[in-house]
């Protein structure tokens, strides 16, 4: 039974794509520290596990999962032409669909707010910070394109050498 296991950790950890996929997850989330610090001059280690931000770990998990597919398995294969759909959903979801659930979400809690402060009754008052929408959800274009890219190489070099 304990060798099993250890196969099956053995196994795992010669997943090219696997391997790939959550490598570049973990870079882009870490990168996120650095990447905030230079931008707004500010140490915010909470970045690592936040949603949203440059770069996208969406995107870079989906694209090092495709990428290193292609040379596992190559381009001919279904379950690579799996991925390809499936990282296309992921990209569009990650720079469209939840980047305007973010804006929605800044809307409506500054009209929880100016009602807040007006006196009106909030049944969610946008004035404690627990209570507030989360704002940052998805990913501008620049913050999909470089964690795809950043997805790409990680994925190659993977997929290549692993």
């Amino acid at each position: 039974m304990k060798t099993d296991f250890i196969h099956f950790l053995l196994g795992l950890w010669h997943n090219a794509p696997l391997v790939a996929a959550f490598t570049a997850i973990i870079f882009a989330q870490l990168s996120k520290v650095p990447i905030h610090f230079v931008t707004h001059r500010k140490w915010d280690f909470h970045k690592v596990i936040d949603a949203g931000g440059m770069p996208s770990s969406h995107a870079a998990g989906v694209c090092a999962l495709t990428t290193a597919l292609a040379y596992v398995v190559g381009v001919k294969s279904p379950i690579f032409a799996t991925a390809v759909v499936f990282s296309a959903i992921v990209l569009y979801d990650a720079g469209g669909i939840r980047r305007h659930a973010g804006e929605h979400a800044v809307l409506l809690n500054r009209i929880a707010l100016e009602m807040s402060q007006s006196g009106m009754t909030v049944e969610a008052s946008a004035t404690e910070e627990g209570e507030r929408l989360k704002e940052i959800l998805g990913h501008e274009p620049q913050e999909v394109v470089i964690g795809a890219i950043i997805g790409v190489l990680i994925g190659a070099v993977f997929g290549k050498w692993w």
